[in-house]
């Protein structure tokens, strides 16, 4: 059984916790503000969470002392608009805590760090041949949210080599579920809101918070692979990719809504326009053979999990 500290009790960190508990391990949370009743929704548990702000260096590292985990999972983050709306808070939560965190994982000897980061790496002004591998070049694109995620990568990597952790950078595609959304996302509450009005026998509507051309993947195919990345043996790498494999578009969306639910009606916004679409998806092949991650959800199930998640009030 492995004892894991995952920072952050929003969607990925408490599905990410779920997936830990099923396979048999122990996670904790360290959280700015849980929401208790949403951890309990989808952990079914009442796991324990310390309170405090990753931007408080002695907080976390006190967090870690107390808990001392095999691996630490960093979800915390402000996400999208949330961090673009605010630069220097978005960097100071994303980048200074992130530091933080490797900083408390070396004190206390943590052997392993795993990092949340995001598809929004990929520099796509760079030619797309093939599927993205994680040795595609990276860039922020202009965009808060994606350098700050850059410079955790670089940092992170650094941290790890001079202080000899294992490191595990996860590239999640646009991730949607059943969530809160208080670190702010686009294409989760897009999709949320999709489900609801299919489930409500009204007419859905796709916004701008859907991208014209994207990768998106069910969160507990993402929490599986999080979980994997926290406990398999080793690491031989330290980037991974954890998606779906397949790129899809708004129209894909809306025709997987009407397989999955009868009689459902749904129209999309027009796209903003995007300099850089992607035009491949991400290629799984190394996470699939050194994580053991497989995604299991069509986008169809995937829609058709989430209602049942909200029908059933999980």
């Amino acid at each position: 059984m492995a004892r894991v500290l995952i920072t952050g009790a929003g969607m990925v960190g408490c599905h990410t916790a779920r997936a830990l508990v099923d396979a048999g391990h122990s996670p904790t949370f360290f959280d700015a503000a849980p929401r208790r009743d949403y951890i309990r929704r989808i952990t079914g548990q009442d796991i324990e969470v310390l309170g405090g702000d990753l931007r408080d260096l002695t907080t976390i590292v006190d967090a870690v002392n107390r808990t001392r985990p095999d691996a630490v999972v960093h979800t915390a983050a402000l996400i999208g608009e949330a961090a673009q709306v605010n630069p220097h808070r978005g960097f100071e939560v994303n980048v200074v805590g992130s530091i933080n965190v490797a900083e408390a994982v070396r004190l206390a000897g943590v052997p392993r760090l795993v990092h949340a980061s995001t598809i929004g790496t990929n520099d796509l002004s760079q030619p797309q041949h093939a599927p993205l591998t994680e040795d595609f070049p990276i860039g922020s694109g202009g965009r808060i949210y994606g350098a700050s995620k850059v410079a955790c990568e670089q940092l992170l990597w650094a941290y790890s080599r001079a202080y000899g952790f294992e490191l595990a950078l996860l590239r999640f595609a646009g991730i949607y579920g059943l969530g809160h959304f208080a670190g702010g996302s686009g294409i989760g509450p897009e999709i949320l809101g999709l489900v609801r009005a299919a489930l409500d026998g009204v007419p859905a509507r796709l916004g701008n918070g859907m991208p014209a051309s994207y990768e998106i993947v069910h969160v507990k195919d993402v929490a599986r692979g999080v979980a994997q990345a926290a406990t398999v043996d080793t690491l031989p790498h330290h980037i991974y990719n954890i998606g779906q494999g397949v790129l899809v578009e708004p129209p894909d969306v809306l025709a997987a809504a009407a397989r999955a639910f009868p009689g459902f009606t749904g129209e999309a916004a027009k796209p903003r326009p995007d300099p850089f679409p992607r035009q491949y998806p991400l290629d799984l092949a190394r996470s699939g053979a050194e994580l053991g991650y497989a995604p299991s959800f069509t986008l169809e199930a995937g829609l058709l999990d989430l209602a049942e998640d909200l029908r059933i009030g999980l």
